[in-house]
């Protein structure tokens, strides 16, 4: 699936970008990575919450491989009711943008560090 095709398919509910990304694409929302496209597929973030949805509706997860290995990833295939019903794809594409801004609120969240300057000693 090609960039126009995927600015297409999620017209109606959000406007997208995409960046060439490991032989596929990264579709984003605003500064959220929220989808990819690898293969003629569309994979969608999830997280531990949302994930159970995705399997109910018969969806897999994006795995590869590397280092000999399968790997899985938190994205997971577009279910194929989102290509004909719009509400579907709504719904859908709301969960990943959440899963997806909650993935950069957890990494814009400093590390706290202990102070290494001395504080006032207890009396």
């Amino acid at each position: 699936m090609d960039a126009a095709a995927v600015a297409e398919l999620f017209a109606p509910v959000v406007a997208v970008r995409t960046r060439r990304m490991f032989g596929g694409l990264g579709i984003y929302s605003g500064e959220a990575m929220f989808a990819l496209a690898f293969d003629g597929e569309i994979f969608l973030k999830t997280t531990d919450a949302t994930r159970p949805e995705f399997i109910a509706a018969g969806s897999k997860p994006f795995r590869y491989a590397a280092r000999s290995r399968e790997r899985e990833t938190g994205y997971w295939r577009l279910p194929a009711a989102a290509f004909d019903d719009e509400e579907v794809l709504r719904r859908y594409t709301g969960l990943a943008l959440a899963a997806a801004r909650e993935a950069a609120l957890k990494k814009k969240r400093p590390l706290r560090r202990p102070s290494l300057r001395p504080g006032p000693r207890p009396r």
